[in-house]
């Protein structure tokens, strides 16, 4: 299925850790699919991204910061699917005391995705959208936990995290799943130019694995968010 195979016009989709990488394709198939979609990146300008930005609304958040997360969500009017795609990424200069502060108040769901979801709860659960308000895990929720837990013992917590909020939350009527990838490497492979496609000598098309996992995870989202019965589950994409 391509994001043309879904029709959201009228949704309102945050991509948290949408201005690049895996988190901007997904912002950009739900913007295809006609969502009104906003971005959140942690630069102040949208002009600093070497991604278009166009398509969409952006928003700065850090959500390492409580104060960000809380002013991120005080932005937030109306809310029918939130995407979490924002992976952890601390300062290498960060001292030891405050990096394992982040790690247990994240581990605690007192930073982090888990915290911002929380504070959306509530606007998550007046959408009207079939199935109601959606929120999507993505293997970037797992790098907030892999700060103090190895990477196995961080995607089992967010695979049984997913499932306890999805049955806890059905009753205000949000939705809860994940999308998670195995991190078995794939080769790039070829692909043959277009006729007329100007080649210099040597020159290789390619597709790269990244591309093609940010493209699967992007509409797995996309399905999730669709889907009105699915609720607490995770897909695992190999």
């Amino acid at each position: 299925m391509t994001s043309g195979s879904y029709d959201f016009a009228g949704y309102q989709v945050l991509v948290v850790g949408g201005a690049r990488g895996e988190g901007h394709t997904i912002a950009t198939s739900f913007a295809e699919a006609g969502a009104s979609v906003t971005v959140t990146g942690t630069m102040m300008l949208r002009a600093l991204y070497d991604t278009d930005l166009s398509p969409f609304e952006y928003e700065s958040v850090n959500l390492a910061r409580q104060d960000s997360i809380d002013h991120l969500a005080a932005m937030v009017d109306h809310l029918d699917v939130l995407v979490l795609a924002a992976s952890c990424n601390l300062p290498y200069a960060l001292p030891p005391d405050e990096r394992t502060f982040i790690a247990q108040a994240a581990r605690s769901g007192l930073l982090g995705p888990t915290f911002l979801t929380t504070r959306l709860r509530l606007k998550l659960s007046q959408s009207p959208a079939p199935g109601g308000g959606c929120v999507v895990n993505t293997g970037a929720v797992r790098s907030w936990l892999e700060l103090s837990s190895t990477a196995d013992e961080a995607q089992a917590q967010v695979i049984e995290s997913t499932a306890r909020a999805g049955e806890k939350w059905a009753g205000l009527g949000v939705r809860v799943n994940s999308v998670l990838q195995t991190t078995r490497p794939v080769l790039p492979r070829p692909y043959a130019p277009r006729a007329g496609t100007r080649m210099a000598g040597g020159d290789t098309l390619v597709r790269s694995q990244e591309a093609r996992t940010g493209e699967a995870v992007a509409q797995a989202a996309l399905f999730l968010a669709a889907s009105a019965r699915i609720t607490g589950q995770t897909l695992r994409l190999s």
